[in-house]
C-alpha cells in the first residue's frame, strides 16, 4: 500500500528533475571565457557587449554607461574596473574604452578579480576587463 502512494511522487519527482537546468546557460550565449557565440548578433557599442559577459553589470548604454564588476566594491576610490585592451591598459574609464575598442572586432572578454587581478597592481583593484580583438 505504501508503494502505489510513493511511486506517483517519485515519478513526478523525476520528471521534474529532468526538466531543470543542469547550469549552463543558452541566453546569453556566452561560455567561461566570455566569448559569445553568436557571431550575428550586432553591438552598437563596447556597453552592448558586455552586457552579455557573465560577472559584469552595465547601467545605462553609449557613452552613459557605468560598468562594474560583480562582487568587487573599494572604499577609497570608485568601483570601476581596469580596461585592458590587447595587453595594453587603457585606464578606468569606460568611455576610452569604448571609444578604441570597435564591438565587432572583439574577439573575447576576460574578466579578472580578486587575486587574478593582482598582476595589474592597484590600478586592477576594482577588476579588470580584458578585451582581446581579432587578430587581422
Amino acid at each position: 500500500m505504501k508503494f502505489k502512494f510513493f511511486l506517483p511522487i517519485i515519478a513526478l519527482s523525476l520528471m521534474f528533475a529532468a526538466c531543470t537546468s543542469t547550469g549552463s546557460t543558452t541566453s546569453n550565449n556566452t561560455d567561461t571565457d566570455g566569448r559569445i557565440s553568436n557571431e550575428n548578433d550586432y553591438y552598437r557599442s563596447l556597453a552592448d557587449y558586455l552586457t552579455k559577459v557573465p560577472g559584469v553589470n552595465v547601467r545605462g548604454s553609449g557613452e552613459n554607461a557605468y560598468v562594474t564588476i560583480r562582487g568587487i566594491s573599494s572604499f577609497q576610490s570608485g568601483n570601476t574596473p581596469l580596461y585592458v585592451v590587447d595587453g595594453q591598459a587603457v585606464g578606468n574609464s569606460y568611455s576610452r574604452a569604448n571609444n578604441i575598442v570597435n564591438p565587432q572586432d572583439i574577439d573575447y572578454v576576460r574578466v579578472l578579480k580578486g587575486p587574478d587581478a593582482a598582476i595589474y597592481g592597484v590600478r586592477g583593484a576594482n577588476g579588470v576587463i580584458e578585451i582581446i580583438t581579432k587578430k587581422t
